[in-house]
């Protein structure tokens, strides 16, 4: 038994309870009208606490309040923003990566991780921003075993400044330079991996034009390189750089978006050499009318060279879900279908898709197991709330390879198996259960299984084993 995970679960619920006391009755109702909490997000610099101002703090039945917006002179001018959160997941896997050999395929083990923020305000005009985070795992043995993958002693995660104005009207600009993590539309390209240990950031400047409804990025950065126990840095052997537009038009919320890499050193099928590569796409979603039903459709080119060789390489999304607004549970049910393109032969022109940088657990499949390269995955679920604060989900995954000829690629876009010893598509199924309950806005519980049945290409290519993985998690977020 892991005695330390339940030390810090115990210690993370009774963090709970002592920040989260209601403050008396009468105190408390008129305390809720006049305070302007935002939602916790995942990153934490988009979070907007100035509607704490005049609020008296004592009463409002949340001691961390007083960590949120504090005054530094006599006007409210200069204020300054702590934030935080404490994370302990204990994982298991059975035959991890469908028993492909390691040093261990079975494995349960605990994994830590620690964020702390300071966000300064110093004038409507400038804002500084910092993030640390910690990770840690314990006794973990699989594949991978405490790597940077798992382990960063101390990461600067944040650390920028931004310049803010007005242009006029209804548009404003925000000039941001230094180290900074980014997301954007749905994160299946450039996104922020929150269920992994260490998450991704960039060095780099970005300008965010603000026009009414509208926002534009333009950005240009270089991925900082995860260290187990070094202080991370980026290189100028990967750049991440583009244009994303996001708004909306009459009643559909559209993603409008180029995306540029440039990496010293790529492989894709056996071609080789620098990759510049491009991606134009866009996305539309939204609900239609009121039927209870929504919709969201993605798609993406990719054109651009590896060494000596072109690029044509493509992507596709669709989604289309209904959700029982009558019922009182409001149960979600959706079918989606996703390709991403392969290689036709190894070497020569290349025809698989990068996925560059995405946030892939929420997309195909939580055991983490399939990237979106070379693939065709069908799904479906259901999603429902039977009770304040509970959700309860269901997932189930088909994959297959999209080309006969192309290796499968996982979600950090390494080769799992290579693909030229046999003409097998089927990779596989996955089913994904999950269960999210909020204790308090402070304390989230989750807990979740995953089952990936392994298909014909996985057996003609070495060991072929179903595979299963059990988490538990409890976070704390101030």
């Amino acid at each position: 038994m892991d005695w330390r995970g339940i030390g810090i679960a115990v210690t993370l619920q009774m963090l709970s309870v002592a920040y989260d006391s209601p403050a008396p009755a009468a105190e408390a109702d008129e305390t809720t009208r006049r305070l302007d909490r935002p939602q916790y997000e995942s990153l934490r610099f988009d979070e907007d606490w100035s509607g704490l101002k005049d609020n008296n703090h004592s009463a409002s039945g949340d001691a961390w309040d007083r960590l949120k917006l504090i005054p530094l002179g006599p006007d409210d001018g200069a204020w300054l923003t702590f934030g935080g959160q404490l994370r302990e997941r204990e994982e298991y896997f059975r035959n991890f990566l469908l028993g492909a050999p390691s040093t261990a395929d079975t494995d349960a083990y605990l994994l830590s991780r620690a964020r702390l923020s300071a966000d300064l305000h110093v004038s409507p005009y400038l804002r500084v921003f910092a993030e640390e985070k910690s990770a840690f795992a314990l006794n973990r043995d699989l594949q991978g075993g405490s790597t940077s993958s798992y382990v960063q002693e101390w990461a600067l995660q944040n650390g920028f400044a931004d310049v803010s104005f007005a242009m006029g009207g209804e548009a404003n600009v925000t000039l941001r330079a230094g180290r900074q993590e980014m997301l954007y539309g749905s994160q299946r390209l450039v996104g922020e991996p929150d269920f992994g240990q260490t998450r991704r950031t960039y060095d780099g400047g970005r300008g965010i034009v603000q026009i009414r409804d509208w926002s534009i990025s333009l950005f240009g950065t270089q991925p900082a390189v995860p260290q187990a126990y070094e202080l991370n840095t980026s290189s100028s052997e990967r750049r991440l750089f583009g244009v994303f537009a996001s708004g909306p038009l009459d009643r559909v919320n559209l993603d409008l978006y180029w995306l540029g890499v440039d990496n010293a050193d790529a492989n894709f099928n056996s071609t080789s050499g620098r990759e510049r590569r491009h991606t134009l796409g866009g996305r539309a979603s939204g609900r239609i009318d009121e039927t209870g039903m929504d919709f969201e459709l993605e798609g993406a080119a990719q054109f651009g060279s590896v060494g000596s060789e072109d690029v044509a390489a493509w992507m596709l999304t669709g989604v289309l879900g209904y959700t029982a607004t009558a019922m009182k549970s409001s149960p979600r049910i959706y079918v989606e279908l996703d390709y991403a393109s392969g290689d036709d032969s190894p070497g020569g022109r290349v025809g698989t898709f990068n996925q560059l940088y995405p946030a892939s657990h929420s997309f195909l499949g939580y055991i983490d197991y399939i990237g979106r390269e070379n693939i065709i995955s069908q799904s479906s679920g259901l999603s429902m709330t039977p009770r304040p604060n509970l959700t309860l989900s269901v997932q189930q995954y088909f994959f297959w390879r999209a080309s006969a000829s192309d290796a499968l690629y996982s979600k950090s876009g390494t080769v799992i198996r290579d693909g030229t010893g046999t003409t097998a598509r089927y990779v596989g199924a996955e089913i994904d259960v999950l269960a999210n309950y909020n204790f308090t806005r402070h304390l989230l519980g989750y807990a979740g299984y995953s089952h990936f049945f392994a298909g014909d290409f996985i057996a003609k290519t070495g060991a072929s084993e179903d595979s299963d993985f059990v988490y538990l998690a409890l976070q704390y977020t101030f």
